[in-house]
């Protein structure tokens, strides 16, 4: 190659590096909760997001409008565009998937930052090889449930460690949510997912706190998740009866199943009205 040549070509080539550089390859991160992920997006330019995990974004919040973005349910991924014509700006946009809430640290610019597609996993997300062991599993009758086996293996799971570690189709998930119910506070303690038969087990407890013996049945709880019930298929109460005493601990476990969700979903308790609210439809 003459020199006239190889003058010639050095800049195409350096031209080509850039064009190169300005169109990066899909880049695969992790997020984490709690610390916020840069992503960089440029004006008039659309930025693919891709979420890998069986998990939905279950809310998306925008920190200011510089930010334009559709969800695609289906395929578990956002596009985001900004709204703005120029760099230099830069919003939080936040995902709510599970119990966890990840923060994007978007950044407008206008050089070789941008990025056109980014590819995330969540930080400790085992859902694809639990969605592996939920295939087997096949929807059970409520008197196929052994609800009273699967209690003692939450609670001997809980205080032994070794035990949990020998249980690999055993999720367990620490919900720590609390109800107001005739003065006193119901806690969803926490939940116990079984792989291997899909099963859901929450754990309710709570202490009664009164001067009087109240009246709750196991029958009256509930489960929801975004608002809408999942029926529960199996109740078991430590202990006998539906009356508790001032002063006694009610410990009740839900048994949920074959509904292909887990413990990380947001999962709310149902409680039948207290006095009080009864008073006020009483009274009207």
């Amino acid at each position: 190659m003459n020199t006239c040549t190889a003058q010639a070509v050095l800049p195409v080539l350096a031209l080509l590096g850039a064009v190169a550089r300005a169109q990066p390859s899909p880049d695969e991160g992790q997020l984490l909760a709690g610390r916020p992920t840069v992503v960089f997006v440029a004006p008039g330019h659309a930025t693919t997001l891709v979420l890998h995990t069986s998990l939905k974004v279950a809310a998306i919040s925008l920190a200011s409008p510089v930010l334009a973005y559709k969800y695609d349910k289906a395929l578990n991924q956002i596009e985001i565009t900004p709204t703005v014509r120029t760099g230099g700006v830069e919003t939080n946009l936040n995902l709510r998937i599970g119990p966890n809430v990840y923060v994007l640290d978007v950044r407008v610019v206008d050089d070789v930052r941008a990025q056109f597609e980014r590819s995330f996993t969540l930080q400790d997300d085992s859902t694809s090889d639990d969605d592996a062991g939920l295939i087997l599993a096949h929807p059970l009758r409520p008197d196929q449930v052994d609800i009273v086996g699967a209690a003692k293996a939450l609670e001997r799971a809980r205080r032994d460690p070794v035990f949990l570690q020998s249980q690999p189709n055993l999720r367990i998930e620490s919900l720590g949510k609390f109800y107001s119910w005739n003065d006193c506070l119901v806690a969803l303690v926490d939940a116990a997912h079984f792989i291997d038969t899909d099963l859901l087990l929450f754990c309710v407890q709570w202490v009664n706190r009164t001067d009087e013996a109240l009246y709750l049945d196991p029958t009256q709880y509930g489960s929801f998740v975004a608002g809408q019930r999942i029926p529960v298929i199996a109740r078991y109460k430590v202990g006998v009866g539906s009356v508790v005493y001032p002063g006694q601990l009610e410990t009740v476990y839900l048994a949920v199943q074959g509904y292909r969700l887990s413990g990380r979903n947001d999962w709310q308790l149902g409680l039948p009205p207290d006095s009080e609210a009864v008073g006020r439809l009483l009274a009207h």
